[in-house]
């Protein structure tokens, strides 16, 4: 089976407190966050991997340069998929098939990852 011609589910389970919706500053980012989800899940994930990482696609992020702590499950990970939901603000987690597992949502700049000058 081709996964990256499936459309990407979402799976909320492994969301870090601190990093989670309740977490999120206002109301307009946690409807960003949503609509981000709903967006993407119209696209197959081949379509994700070709588009801009600043825009619907992603960027592959070292688990070296997280700032928050690793999930038990997911220490094996070497890197990380960070998506964008609200602005530049990212999404970080794992995909596994074609679920991504969404593990910390960065409420502020610099909380999740340093994002240069």
């Amino acid at each position: 089976m081709d996964y990256d011609d499936m459309t990407p589910k979402f799976c909320l389970a492994h969301i870090q407190q601190g990093f989670d919706v309740p977490s999120l500053l206002d109301d307009r980012a946690r409807a960003s966050f949503a609509a981000a989800l709903q967006v993407r899940c119209t696209k197959k994930w081949r379509e994700l991997k070709s588009e801009r990482r600043h825009g619907l696609g992603f960027e592959l992020m070292p688990k070296q340069q997280l700032r928050a702590p690793i999930p038990a499950r997911f220490q094996d990970q070497e890197r990380f998929m960070v998506f964008r939901y609200n602005g530049l603000l990212p999404m970080a987690g794992v995909r596994i098939l074609d679920t991504f597992h969404v593990i910390w949502l960065e409420p502020k700049f610099g909380d999740l990852y340093d994002h240069g000058s």
